[in-house]
């Protein structure tokens, strides 16, 4: 007896009956197992259904488990949970898991100078490939090393990354007290591991994780980091991992009902999918989900991947997932985009021990990776979405879409913040904004002389709305895009509040057009 073969006879069962035995499970499956197997099977999966199990007699009734709650943190729980953001570290006891899996890897200490050679060799091979430089050198330790390559380099980012979500999903009440959690394409479990961190400090209830992961090195390294990182929290319950391709996987083999599906930096690894062929893909695997559940996409946040990932979501959209987050079709029309490069960028995170030793040498710059950026997409399937608000009819704005017709004019426009500063310390400040119409990239630029009226804009969140009014368009043929200068007579609102919220910049505007030179952007 397999377990797709028990999953396939409890699913049915579930459908039809609010409750059954265990006995009338093996009835169904004519006696393909002995009772104790049955039973043991069946209590490793009935939660991969959102099934619990009571003694009855010698028997186990199965009932369907009820939902959970969706709740909102307390404020206490989020000042906690945001100080760690602010100042990020990998927990310790993580670091200590991490150096003991690398010692029992390679039969040395964490530190020998060895295994750190072999270390540093692992992450240039790897960043050789990620780049596409030719030269990466194939070494015979490599598979292994590069699991430890990742856990050492990458890991720490990608997990403070995802932590930064999962808290504002907890603040728009995305989270509930009895969550179930399928993350894709696992690894060694880094997106587990950052939700086992994080749930203590959030939740009221409990969430049970389960994985999917194709190779055997990443799952030895999740086996030895995830249950053990998690048996300190026992909210945190942890499923045995499924070893199975995501290209292939049947659906009746995951969980389902889930409340929230992950895929953290993997998609990206599909090159040889269009984005509608990838997008497929996911469709395929989102229908685990519960009809309230949430699906979420991580990838790096280097142009091409950042690109790709919006265009993912453009053929999501088509195939009905709603984007929750981090964009907002403020117009309510499809947004297609292009060359659309945005990414969210937090505070650094701490080196962790081993990278500050790989770092020790000559080029140790090399090993250091501590700039938390990433692309990130929230998708569901009810049509909910982060920020509400819509421009109504008749309102004083106009789209991106028509800039090009309004050269060198003042406009009023309505747009989220969709960057960190693009300025780069060098006097303007620069943000890409976007509405979901735009044809090419557009940006709003604060004058260094005006950034004291403008804080608004400046230290609004990736994603906030906000409308520019009276702010001068301008074309940059360089970057082939649009920057919107927010200059002394420019104003900062809080969107559908015109004249109420307004920030003025100062009272007197400067010849359009005078002494300003178009900057060098981003595409």
């Amino acid at each position: 007896m397999n377990r797709r073969a028990v999953l396939g006879v409890l699913r049915v069962m579930a459908r039809e009956r609010d409750s059954f035995l265990a006995s009338e499970v093996g009835t169904r499956l004519r006696g393909k197992a002995a009772p104790a197997d049955l039973r043991r099977i069946l209590l490793s999966t009935l939660e991969d259904l959102g099934l619990g199990g009571r003694t009855r007699d010698d028997d186990l009734l199965i009932s369907r488990l009820p939902p959970g709650r969706p709740f909102l943190p307390s404020p206490k729980r989020l000042r906690s949970d945001t100080q760690f953001l602010l100042h990020p570290a990998l927990p310790e006891g993580l670091q200590e898991l991490v150096e003991e899996y690398v010692a029992r890897k390679t039969g040395k200490a964490w530190s020998d100078p060895i295994v750190l050679d072999r270390i540093r060799a692992a992450i240039r091979v790897q960043k050789d490939e990620y780049w596409g430089q030719a030269g990466g050198r194939a070494i015979s330790y490599r598979a292994g090393y590069r699991v430890l390559a990742y856990l050492a380099y990458q890991m720490p980012v990608s997990f403070t990354g995802f932590r930064h979500i999962l808290h504002g999903m907890a603040k728009d009440g995305l989270l509930s007290d009895r969550m179930r959690v399928l993350d894709i394409g696992s690894g060694p479990g880094t997106f587990p591991l950052a939700i086992a961190s994080a749930w203590g400090r959030l939740s009221p209830g409990t969430v049970r994780i389960s994985a999917l992961e194709k190779e055997t090195e990443n799952l030895e390294a999740y086996h030895s980091l995830v249950p053990a990182f998690a048996a300190g929290e026992h909210l945190v319950r942890i499923a045995e991992p499924l070893q199975d391709d995501l290209r292939s996987v049947e659906p009746e083999d995951l969980p389902a009902d889930l409340d929230l599906l992950t895929f953290g930096n993997v998609l990206n690894e599909l090159r040889d999918l269009a984005p509608d062929e990838k997008a497929a893909l996911v469709e395929r695997l989102s229908g685990s989900l519960a009809p309230d559940g949430t699906l979420v996409v991580m990838e790096p946040a280097d142009l091409e991947n950042s690109v790709a990932l919006r265009r993912l979501t453009g053929a999501l959209a088509r195939r009905g997932l709603n984007l929750y987050a981090p964009c907002t079709s403020l117009w309510s029309t499809a947004c297609v985009p292009d060359r659309c490069w945005t990414f969210r960028e937090e505070p650094r995170i701490a080196p962790t021990r081993l990278m500050a030793r790989l770092a020790a040498t000559e080029g140790g710059y090399r090993y250091l990776n501590t700039d938390v950026k990433f692309s990130y997409a929230i998708l569901r399937k009810d049509g909910r979405t982060r920020e509400t608000y819509r421009v109504p009819l008749g309102e004083k704005a106009i789209r991106l879409s028509g800039l090009p017709g309004r050269l060198k004019r003042r406009v009023n426009v309505v747009v989220a913040k969709m960057s960190g500063d693009l300025g780069a310390g060098h006097g303007d400040q620069v943000f890409k904004v976007c509405d979901g119409t735009p044809q090419k990239p557009v940006f709003a630029v604060v004058p260094r002389h005006h950034a004291g009226r403008a804080r608004a804009l400046l230290e609004g969140e990736y994603g906030e709305i906000f409308a520019l009014e009276n702010v001068t368009v301008r074309y940059n043929p360089a970057r082939d895009a649009f920057n919107l200068f927010v200059d002394r007579s420019a104003g900062i609102a809080g969107p559908g509040s015109p004249g109420t919220k307004r920030t003025p910049v100062a009272r007197r505007s400067p010849a359009p057009g005078k002494g300003r030179r178009q900057r060098d952007l981003p595409e």
